[in-house]
This record gives C-alpha cells, structure tokens and sequence, in this order.
C-alpha cells in the first residue's frame, strides 16, 4: 500500500511539475457536452477522430469512482506523417489528444500538452514548422468549448 501511496504522489508531483507543457480551457459545458462539442469541432475542422477514451466509464466497469476524464485522440494523417518522416519514436506520442476532466469542485476543464514540447524529445529540426500549426489547430478546437455558440 505504501508503493503504491508513494507512485501516486510521485506521479501528482510529475503532473503538476509538468504543468507548463499544457494549454487548458475552462469548458462552458458539462463533461458529456464538452465531449460532444469538441468531436463536432474536430469533424469539422478536418480531423480524424480516432478514438474516445472513456477513462471514468472503464473506472465504473471496475467498480471504481473517477470524475468524467474522456480523452480525445485526433489527427491529421498527412501531418503526422510528416513528423513521423522526421523522427518515428514520436509516433508514440501521435496522434494528438485533448483531455476532457472534471475536477471535484465540478469544473469542467479541456487541455493538450503543447506539441511544441515534442522538440525537447525528438529530431523534429527539419519539419518542426508544423508544430506550431499544430498547437494553434488545437487551440482553435479548445476555443469551441471556451465560449457558447
């Protein structure tokens, strides 16, 4: 019990240590309505959806509590591929995902760890143009729960 006590204080402090890295909202909606909205946004704009990644349903088949925490997983195929060119171990990290959480004072909040970060890991110098593109696409998806329509 004591491990696992200690990893999970080891990994809140990586978190919040790793802070700076993401880009968050505040979303207008409720957890299940900022999922919604934020699927459109990206059908939309021209994304593959890939999955949704029901973290709190998968904690209840569990017989476990966890407020809503969905993850989106998205991308462009054409992008990622690039980048993949570039350096393939960020294929780990593709394709891109938007966290959708609640915290326990119900704040619904939607994030993504800035892709610009993935320079500090990968040999990304010859095509790392698209990661600012990238951060300003997931921006603009964010900016869709960020303020009624």
């Amino acid at each position: 019990m004591k491990t696992v006590l200690a990893i999970l204080i080891f990994i809140s402090f990586g978190l919040h240590a790793q802070s700076s890295d993401w880009i968050t909202v505040t979303s207008v909606y409720a957890s299940t309505q900022t999922v919604e909205v934020l699927q459109k946004a990206i059908q939309q704009k021209g994304f593959k959806l890939f999955a949704t990644i029901n973290h709190s349903q998968e904690a209840e088949t569990a017989g476990l509590k966890l407020n809503p925490t969905i993850v989106l997983v998205l991308g462009n195929p054409k992008a990622g591929t690039a980048l993949m060119n570039c350096d393939a171990r960020i294929g780990i990290d593709l394709p891109l995902k938007i966290l959708v959480w609640e915290d326990a004072a119900g704040k619904v909040m939607a994030g993504f760890i800035n892709p610009e970060m993935f320079l500090k890991e990968y040999h990304l110098e010859n095509c790392k143009e698209a990661l600012p593109k990238m951060k300003s696409a997931l921006q603009d998806l964010l900016a869709s729960v960020n303020h009624k329509n």
